[in-house]
């Protein structure tokens, strides 16, 4: 099981937006469980949730399948993603800007976010309404369907790695008292049962 790279509770949802994040979120999910429910080698509390583990990842799989084949519509949502967050949010939340050479985001001057906001809004002014609420619907749909799933990894991952690090730290306790047991009870044996004997009944008690 892959830890969580960027669990929800350590930053704002909104801080996640940009559809390639989305992506790679989507993907780490998917391999964290298997959609059909084959059997993989995995150590720890991981077995215990393995089918809640294999529900995310179908549940992953499937939005990502549903965002891959928006493409081939007359609008890719790939395409017009960033101008529908932008335009949405941009004037609430950090507008990045993307550079096509070296294919990632940066950090922007306030004054170029505005600018930014402004462009995104015109851009989907080209659009028909009809279009519009059908684009905004596949991306509120959308987000909310990854917020769900995301959310639930989450917790999940989170869970067994809990019950993993509660679980070699009782093993480790285990091993010290049955060690501990060895060395009273082997050559010493003796001498252990005397003092054992020697105890009042009531000292038991108390």
């Amino acid at each position: 099981m892959d830890q969580s790279k960027k669990p929800l509770w350590k930053k704002s949802m909104l801080k996640s937006l940009n559809f390639y994040e989305i992506v790679e979120f989507l993907d780490e999910i998917g391999n964290n469980g298997d959609p059909y429910g084959y059997e993989r080698e995995e150590s720890g509390y991981y077995q215990e949730y393995k089918e809640q583990f294999d529900d995310l990842s179908d549940g992953a799989y499937r939005l990502w399948d549903a965002l891959d084949n928006s493409d081939y519509s007359d609008y890719s949502l790939r395409d017009i993603w960033d101008d529908m967050t932008v335009a949405l949010l941009g004037y609430q939340e950090k507008v990045l800007g993307f550079d096509q050479v070296e294919e990632d985001y940066f950090a922007m001057l306030s004054y170029l976010e505005d600018a930014a906001v402004q462009e995104a809004e015109k851009r989907l002014m080209r659009f028909t309404k009809e279009q519009l609420i059908r684009n905004f619907r596949k991306v509120l749909t959308t987000l909310v369907l990854f917020f769900d799933i995301k959310a639930a990894h989450d917790c999940l991952t989170s869970i067994v790695e809990e019950l993993d690090e509660r679980g070699a730290i009782l093993e480790r306790k285990n091993e010290k008292i049955n060690r501990l047991y060895e060395e009273l009870t082997g050559s010493n044996a003796k001498d252990f049962d005397e003092i054992i004997q020697g105890i009042p009944p009531r000292m038991w008690v108390e």
